[in-house]
């Protein structure tokens, strides 16, 4: 995986930064209210982008290569956003504008940020993962402190949306390209069978249903309070401090999600419940916490979108295009224009108890959700969770054979219900005699055979340590205990294990090793 040092990490992140910001409270209509062609400019936005991200989805592999191969195009991709609000303009300055103009210069908006998005997730897809880690956590703080920007006048605001866009790209353009080739990315869909489904599906719950919650209150009033937007801000950057500040230690991927999860988790709670228990302006607190829990959250799933890529080599643009349709396009769909047009159409007011009800529906959801997290995901984080050395294993490097050995130690010393060994392989952890000289040609011992097919496969010294213990004959509940994971979490490494390898059971992998200490 690719590293960046000194101005190229900082060029990286103050593009992703800037490429936070496309999605302003009032959009195209709250910028030009006098132009009705653009009234219904939000929803058509929204659905370009929603039909972009589709396509490239389906289309990934030739996508990946305009990537890759023609940076200048790309670039040109991502700076006509600044070209689409200046036709705008200039169409409402002179007075001609209709509906078909407004479309076209939607789909040009569309296409730009669509580009801007393909660009970065392909970036990053190639990024150390704990630089990723710090460059999703910082330049969320960066965005928070974007956000600000909502009460620059019109004007402001619109240059605010228009030259983001253009920013990150240049950012992204002026970035040297890795100097090593892509990873060979799988493209078939079925790759996505070994998503982490449910650390995903717990985060879209999470961010629809939180967004639904916020969208009623979206139509009570157009203007967003300055205490909101300051608490909202508040809260992402400090949850995103937190998180920066633990990656820069040298947090894991599960340290970096429990350190995210827990208190956004219960920042949404805390804001739900003041949305509820406090009256009139104050109320916009709770709103406030919630969108900058929400706006966490989906840091979050990026985070873990980037992990899966990284660790099964699928194809970063069907992965990452399918999570922007789930995490982002589709919630904010829902918050600004399905449930504050349903508000609008039913004549609800704070005072009605439809938005009480569903709050507290939420409250109760998000309970659940946190206490049952744990056990729901545990064994897809530590399968996710590994280290920048397994990294390296994982890209080719050696395992080493010390990993094996100790790997057979454990076996071994866990206690007489433990190793088992198999028939005609040398026990786990013994030693030959000091004096004694091995043969010319001896064949391998069954510890160095585990290493042999450990380092040929690729595989991580995780997989490596618990593929000798299975190797050895030891159950998975009983690898689960010498080596302090949970039953899930060995399973997972299993079915990676025998994916890698090729094979489908402990028993075949007990003749693979044995074979190649015979020889065969």
């Amino acid at each position: 995986m690719r590293t960046l040092r000194g101005g190229q990490f900082i060029l990286a992140m103050v593009g992703l930064v800037f490429s936070w910001v496309f999605f302003p409270p009032g959009m195209i209509p709250g910028f030009f209210p006098e132009a009705r062609a653009y009234s219904h400019a939000n929803e058509t936005l929204l659905g370009f982008c929603l039909a972009l991200f589709l396509v490239a989805a389906v289309a990934r592999r030739p996508l990946e290569r305009l990537v890759e191969r023609h940076r200048g195009v790309m670039l040109a991709l991502a700076l006509s956003g600044l070209a689409g609000y200046g036709l705008l303009t200039g169409a409402l300055a002179i007075g001609h504008y209709s509906l078909p103009f407004a479309l076209v210069v939607t789909f040009v908006l569309a296409a730009s940020y669509m580009a801007l998005m393909l660009c970065w997730i392909m970036t990053l897809a190639r990024i150390d993962t704990r630089q990723t880690m710090v460059l999703l956590f910082g330049s969320a703080i960066g965005y928070a402190a974007l956000t600000m920007g909502n009460f620059l006048p019109a004007e402001g605001r619109m240059a605010l949306c228009a030259t983001s866009a253009a920013l990150s790209g240049l950012c992204w353009f002026f970035l040297k390209p890795a100097a090593v080739p892509a990873p060979a990315y799988s493209h078939e869909a079925v790759a996505l069978r070994h998503a982490p489904f449910a650390l995903l599906g717990l985060l879209a719950v999470l961010l629809i249903g939180g967004r639904v919650v916020t969208g009623l209150y979206f139509n009570l009033d157009k203007e967003v309070p300055f205490g909101e937007l300051l608490v909202r801000c508040a809260c992402i950057a400090g949850v995103m401090a937190y998180c920066l500040v633990s990656a820069r230690r040298g947090a894991s991927l599960e340290q970096g999600y429990r350190n995210t999860w827990i208190p956004a988790a219960g920042l949404f709670l805390l804001g739900a419940m003041m949305i509820i228990g406090l009256q009139g302006p104050t109320s916009y607190l709770g709103l406030g916490i919630t969108h900058g829990a929400l706006n966490c959250f989906e840091v979050l799933a990026y985070l873990i979108m980037f992990r899966f890529v990284k660790n099964d080599r699928v194809s970063p643009v069907m992965v990452v295009s399918l999570g922007m349709i789930v995490f982002k396009v589709l919630p904010i769909a829902l918050q600004r224009l399905v449930f504050p047009q349903v508000i609008s159409d039913l004549g609800l007011t704070e005072g009605d108890v439809a938005p009480a009800v569903i709050l507290m529906s939420m409250v109760v959801l998000v309970s659940v959700l946190a206490f049952a997290n744990h056990r729901l995901t545990a064994a897809e984080l530590h399968a996710l969770a590994q280290s920048d050395e397994e990294e390296g294993a994982n890209a080719g490097s050696a395992v080493a054979p010390s990993t094996i050995a100790e790997a057979g130690t454990r076996g071994a010393m866990a206690g007489p219900a433990a190793a088992v060994a198999i028939q005609g392989a040398p026990a786990a952890g013994a030693e030959s005699s000091a004096d004694a000289k091995p043969a010319p040609h001896a064949h391998p011992s069954f510890d160095e055979a585990c290493t042999d097919v450990a380092r040929e496969a690729g595989l991580s010294e995780r997989e490596a340590e618990i593929m000798a213990l299975i190797a050895h004959g030891n159950s998975q509940k009983h690898i689960s205990e010498v080596l302090y994971l949970a039953l899930g979490t060995v399973q997972w490494y299993a079915k990676t294990i025998y994916r890698k390898l090729g094979i489908h059971s402990k028993q075949e992998l007990i003749n693979l090793v044995t074979d190649r200490v015979e020889g065969e």
